[in-house]
């Protein structure tokens, strides 16, 4: 997978989103701290050692079940994020608030891309110029000022958002965050315009050879 980000800043800024890529880059995390960034390498840490070991072992044990609606890949997204937020919502915020993570988690084997999000990630699927909306988190959610939809870690249940797709040669996932406005989708170009001039807005491309 190879990825593309970029950002823009309205009058209301959103903390930055960070990428890392994992497992011989085949899986990637995008984070987006809501309170210090010193925690990341401990949320990299509790998604990392999960899927490692979901990948290395078909039969490891997981708290959570597994949902029947969802792929064996996705359910081991979704199993590695509710790890994640239960180990901060009982350890680092469990007398305090310290942080709370946007965060969308996608792996890829194959020809299957999964992924689980919490958050504004809202996402779409871009295959011979046609864009296909997946799931869409975002500005419905806001009233009057830009703040989190969602957060991993700081409730005792998290929402999460899970699914997988087919991808191939040429396909493209793209993720997108936005608030006071719309990313509008240029089918010709292939390009993505904001439709308000003040409004706070990233994105990412995601590709797959």
């Amino acid at each position: 997978m190879k990825w593309l980000s970029r950002s823009m800043q309205g009058a209301l800024k959103q903390p930055q989103t960070v990428v890392h890529d994992l497992l011989d880059d085949q899986m990637t995390l995008f984070i987006r701290s809501w309170g210090s960034q010193d925690y990341n390498q401990r949320l990299i840490e509790e998604v990392s050692m999960y899927m490692s070991s979901a990948q290395a072992d078909i039969d490891v044990t997981s708290p959570f079940d597994f949902r029947e609606d969802l792929s064996s890949l996705a359910n081991k997204t979704r199993v590695a994020m509710l790890l994640a937020h239960d180990y901060f919502f009982r350890s680092e915020n469990k007398n305090e608030y310290f942080v709370g993570f946007e965060v969308f988690l996608t792996i890829r084997s194959k020809n299957e891309m999964a992924w689980s999000s919490v958050g504004r990630f809202s996402v779409s699927k871009i295959q011979n110029g046609h864009l296909t909306h997946l799931s869409t988190v975002g500005s419905d959610l806001d009233e009057n000022t830009l703040l989190p939809a969602r957060l991993l870690g700081t409730e005792k249940d998290v929402d999460l958002i899970s699914g997988s797709i087919s991808v191939m040669g040429g396909t493209q996932v793209l993720l997108t965050s936005c608030y006071g406005g719309q990313l509008e989708f240029d089918q010709e170009r292939s390009s993505l315009t904001p439709n308000e001039s003040d409004g706070t807005y990233w994105y990412s491309t995601i590709k797959f050879d």
